[in-house]
């Protein structure tokens, strides 16, 4: 019986797969028919099993176990996610980049926050970007500020990086391309500027491709994803579970109502902890509208 090789699924496209075996080599596979009895799709971050043909290609045998998965983009068996948003061209969403942290904290996974093109922050900005420092910092986040024309803070966003797979998500145009083109020291991958009509990004990755950042594996992978506006929550997630992913309403237990939803219940001491100041009051007052579309949903399909 042929002996079968272990890989990492890095791309796909069109039911053909590239499979990692080492720094060095990468296959272009096929997978076995049955597969599909288990796994409707095979997704970038898969570990596989693969038989080699004779022409230099392979097939995908067996899919491993998933410890991690994100939704929109695919990908799985990923260490970290880095949330990049733009200072500017795009602004900057901090509605969409709660919801990002929620789902990042249901997977399971701890994100870093990454606002890059800060090199267009303008004189008089530094309050408005510390009081966002502060904010998510509180909230037991690493946020990094960094730009493609500052090799140090790339340095520093390299050190985080280090070991296992790290998934680089955020809306289109906020430089998630630029920024790995920096990472990876050469341009390998295709950018595109700004709409300026619409002032969102062109999608330029279409499909999630896993890249290593340096020739040794400890130096860790990076996997651009393609770019989104939106994110909806998935369609078992319930209002009642939102708090629990928020890491800084866990600081101030003790609420009154044990099923409290921080919203107008008395003896809340999440509400207690943001008019002391605790908690930051743009934050709670976002999570609040993130709560308002879940519990409209629910009612919707009930």
């Amino acid at each position: 019986m042929e002996e079968l090789r272990k890989g990492t699924v890095i791309s796909g496209f069109g039911g053909f797969y590239q499979v990692r075996l080492d720094m060095q080599h990468v296959v272009e596979c096929k997978p076995r028919g049955r597969l599909k009895k288990n796994y409707e799709k095979i997704y970038p971050g898969d570990t596989v099993e693969i038989s080699l043909l004779e022409d230099g290609t392979g097939m995908i045998e067996s899919i491993g176990p998933r410890h991690t998965a994100l939704r929109r983009p695919n990908i799985v068996n990923f260490n970290r996610i880095l949330i990049v948003l733009a200072w500017q061209l795009p602004d900057y969403d901090l509605l969409l980049l709660d919801r990002m942290l929620v789902l990042a904290n249901q997977a399971g996974v701890q994100p870093i926050i990454c606002f890059n093109k800060m090199d267009l922050l303008q004189p008089g900005q530094e309050k408005e970007f510390q009081a966002i420092h502060a904010c998510y910092s509180q909230a037991g986040y690493h946020l990094l500020p960094v730009s493609a024309e500052q090799p140090e803070t790339v340095k520093q966003l390299r050190e985080k990086l280090r070991g296992g797979l790290s998934v680089l998500a955020g809306p289109s145009g906020v430089g998630k391309s630029s920024l790995i083109n920096v990472l990876l020291g050469r341009e390998q991958v295709e950018t595109g500027a700004v709409s300026d009509r619409l002032r969102r990004g062109k999608h330029t990755t279409r499909y999630a491709t896993i890249m290593p950042l340096g020739q040794q594996e400890e130096e860790g992978f990076i996997a651009d994803t393609p770019g989104f506006f939106t994110l909806d929550f998935p369609n078992d997630f319930q209002a009642e579970t939102l708090p629990l992913h928020y890491p800084d309403f866990s600081l101030y237990p003790g609420c009154y109502f044990d099923s409290c939803l921080h919203k107008k219940e008395p003896g809340c001491q999440v509400k207690q902890a943001v008019e002391e100041n605790k908690i930051n009051r743009q934050r709670h007052e976002r999570y609040l509208r993130l709560l308002e579309e879940l519990q409209s949903r629910e009612v919707k399909y009930r």
